[in-house]
């Protein structure tokens, strides 16, 4: 009979989702899992199968943690400055200028690591379904809802992009707002 986990999964998985966030989905080592969350390998083994069990939950987890912060941006806010919100915190704070997780992890997996590049494509699809989402709910007068997603998920990742450049503030600022205006309609 196994012994029961005791540890917090959702701790564990938040602090493996860190430790790929700032090594990369490629590259994290299951020793530096191991690190990162305190769990024996015997643990590591038993709960989440292999480090690609754990990169699937950390991933998932990345993406929870997106879809209420899309919630909390939209909740009862127009469409111009909910997408407002939402560019300047890519512009000006992208993770304390780590980037996003998902971002990062497409310029890093090779085609031999299927199941790594198959996590972050399912990821990418919710996140884009939620955001969808929030943009029908927020402006439900409009049919374009996937074509405002797809070009606001383009102008997050310039964002974060430019913000990791070291584009002067000011930029990165106007840059957000001329895009929430343009796909927000003021």
């Amino acid at each position: 009979m196994p012994r029961p986990r005791s540890f917090d999964q959702y701790a564990v998985v938040n602090a493996a989702m860190q430790a790929f966030w700032s090594g990369g989905l490629a590259t994290t080592s299951v020793d530096e899992l191991l690190q990162a969350t305190g769990l024996a390998r015997s643990s590591l083994y038993n709960s989440f199968g292999n480090r690609d069990g754990m990169l699937e939950l950390a991933v998932q987890c990345y993406v929870d943690q997106q879809i209420a912060e899309i919630g909390k941006l939209f909740a009862g806010s127009s469409l111009d400055v909910a997408l407002r919100r939402l560019f300047t915190d890519a512009a000006v704070r992208n993770f304390d200028g780590r980037g996003c997780l998902l971002v990062n992890a497409l310029g890093e997996l090779h085609a031999g690591d299927a199941s790594s590049i198959e996590a972050v494509r399912g990821a990418f699809a919710r996140l884009a379904a939620a955001l969808e989402q929030a943009i029908a709910q927020c402006a439900p007068q409009r049919d374009d809802a996937a074509q405002i997603c797809a070009a606001s998920m383009a102008a997050i990742a310039g964002l974060r992009t430019l913000q990791r450049a070291g584009t002067p503030l000011a930029l990165r600022r106007d840059a957000a707002a001329r895009f929430a205006a343009a796909l927000g309609g003021s």
